[in-house]
């Protein structure tokens, strides 16, 4: 295997020189870009938390809502049996009065 001339090997050692010169000008190019990429990403995940706030906000609001509602429907349903049991009260008022005037209309035909 021959081995490269000195003349190459120089060519060469320059050539890599030339491109290590380059390379802090590529490394400050590339923190630009990683502070720029940072900045918006804090924006976008500050945007998100924001989103996410008003979102549960909204949606504990509308459960609170709903709540409410059904508490409602609770006291009216509450309210309804009551009344059931009232008129269940009153039913059952009726029918020993006609179970007592079914008795009388009985004596009354038993004697007839």
């Amino acid at each position: 295997m021959e081995r490269p001339s000195l003349e190459r090997r120089v060519e060469v050692l320059e050539q890599r020189v030339e491109l290590l010169q380059d390379l802090p000008l590529r490394m400050t190019a590339v923190e630009a870009q990683i502070v720029q990429l940072r900045a918006e990403m804090n924006n976008g995940f500050s945007a998100l938390s924001y989103a996410i706030n008003k979102m549960h906000t909204e949606l504990t609001g509308r459960f609170e809502a709903v709540d409410r509602r059904f508490e409602a429907i609770d006291r009216r349903f509450d309210a309804i049996d009551k009344r059931f049991e009232r008129v269940d009260k009153r039913f059952d008022d009726i029918e020993r009065r006609l179970d007592s005037h079914d008795a009388d209309l009985a004596e009354i035909k038993r004697r007839i």
